[in-house]
């Protein structure tokens, strides 16, 4: 689930539309900036992906709860959550790019950018789509997910786990494809370790 060296404690973390939409769309968003304030990032391409989720909830009266996804617009504006800056090396804009385009032949245009960030600087990558990763695992990107992220947030006593079990089911029932199910949430997860 997650990474458990001591360095991604503290590494930044970049934010597929994946994670960012389980959280926002059950409400519980406040998770991720109580964990991630000061290191929290999102890439250009991921935020298109965010505000063509709230224009979907807004036009289409099946998908309203679409619109929860303002939150991320919320927390961009409160600066807890941020776009990467390009001060660093002056070469990595430029590798950054390449892999992403690389990488979009693969993926998503935010996936690809994303993993295209991680992998230059170094960061986690916060995504819950199978297939990149299993493609980040294999090039040796930082990952977390959806369930990564509850069972940090149970470690760190934000939550408590039966409030960690709720949520992870309340994702379930929102769409999110957990690798655990109703049956085999967080606390049964963490027990069997």
């Amino acid at each position: 689930m997650t990474s458990k060296t001591l360095e991604s404690e503290f590494l930044p973390i970049i934010f597929d539309n994946t994670v960012l939409t389980n959280f926002a769309l059950t409400q519980s968003f406040e998770i991720l900036r109580r964990l991630y304030e000061g290191r929290a990032f999102v890439c250009k391409a991921v935020l298109q992906e965010v505000q063509a989720g709230i224009e979907s909830g807004r036009k289409y009266p099946q998908l309203r709860s679409r619109t929860r996804l303002q939150v991320v617009n919320k927390a961009m504006e409160g600066g807890w959550l941020q776009l990467p800056n390009n001060d660093a090396d002056p070469s990595e804009p430029v590798l950054e790019l390449r892999l992403a385009l690389e990488y979009s032949q693969r993926f998503g245009q935010g996936e690809a950018e994303a993993m295209a960030i991680a992998q230059t600087r170094g960061w986690i990558l916060a995504t819950d789509d199978g297939k990149a990763r299993k493609f980040s695992k294999e090039h040796g990107i930082h990952l977390t997910g959806s369930v990564g992220i509850l069972i940090k947030a149970a470690q760190q006593e934000i939550m408590t786990l039966t409030e960690t079990d709720a949520l992870h089911a309340r994702m379930i029932d929102e769409g999110y494809r957990s690798p655990l199910g109703y049956d085999r949430g967080i606390s049964n997860y963490l027990n069997r370790r």
